[in-house]
């Protein structure tokens, strides 16, 4: 009977993945055990936690939303460049536009839009988009062309290209493209929170750091912490490992 046999680079990359995981869970577990044991000694007794959850709950629907547009905006501008005869004319342009510092340009934001939550989103929309944007058109101008032309051959023609054959293309793509979009949005969320005093995490902070209140400040940053890592292993890492095995070439 013949064994099966298991291509060495597979089982490096299982090792290596099984070796992160291993990391980041310890990481996290002694992130939570950190945080027990300054609850357990009575170091978080004077938060205030209602006024964080609701701080964290308002930054992190601003980052959902925000990351749902710019995923649209992203994805649809790649897809209908990235496999058009314009693509080499807009790629040196997006670039331009990506390297804009975005802080600086809050001030524009904060003049048509207010100092409001429509402000913050929008302007976390203009950071997270530029990843997503970039990863999706790379994929797409650096796809073999032999799979482009056995999508031809099998019948993805015109509009039917992107259904059937960029989009699965770029999916991978996408994936890495909005984590990275996420971190940034983190980033611009909650620096814009801190810049126009509106309700939210960044608030939150800028609060707690004005009273000299290092414990708000610890509570908040555990708490953050410990979303963005249930983000990353629980949607992400399985949505990564689905489409290496789905959608490798």
């Amino acid at each position: 009977m013949i064994g099966s046999v298991v291509h060495p680079r597979t089982s490096a990359s299982h090792r290596s993945h099984a070796r992160r995981n291993k990391r980041a869970w310890a990481l996290m577990g002694i992130l939570v055990g950190v945080s027990l044991l300054l609850v357990a000694y009575g170091y978080f007794k004077a938060v205030e936690w209602p006024m964080l959850a609701d701080a964290v709950l308002h930054t992190t629907l601003r980052l959902a939303l925000a990351y749902g547009i710019a995923l649209v905006i992203g994805v649809s501008i790649a897809l209908l460049v990235g496999w058009s005869p314009f693509a080499d004319v807009f790629f040196p342009l997006f670039d331009i536009l990506q390297n804009l510092p975005s802080f600086a340009l809050i001030p524009l934001f904060i003049y048509f839009f207010g100092y409001t939550s429509k402000m913050i989103v929008i302007f976390a929309v203009s950071s997270i988009v530029w990843p997503i944007l970039f990863a999706v058109l790379t994929a797409i101008k650096s796809a073999h062309k032999d799979l482009s032309d056995a999508a031809t051959i099998f019948g993805a023609r015109g509009l039917r290209r992107i259904p059937y054959f960029l989009a699965p293309l770029s999916f991978p793509a996408m994936l890495t493209g909005s984590i990275v979009g996420i971190a940034i949005g983190w980033e611009s969320v909650i620096g814009a929170e801190i810049i126009t005093n509106v309700a939210g995490f960044g608030d939150f902070i800028k609060g707690a750091s004005a009273s000299g209140v290092t414990e708000d400040m610890l509570a908040g940053t555990f708490a953050i912490l410990v979303i963005v890592f249930a983000v990353n292993r629980l949607i992400w890492a399985p949505l990564l490992s689905e489409s290496s095995k789905r959608y490798a070439e």
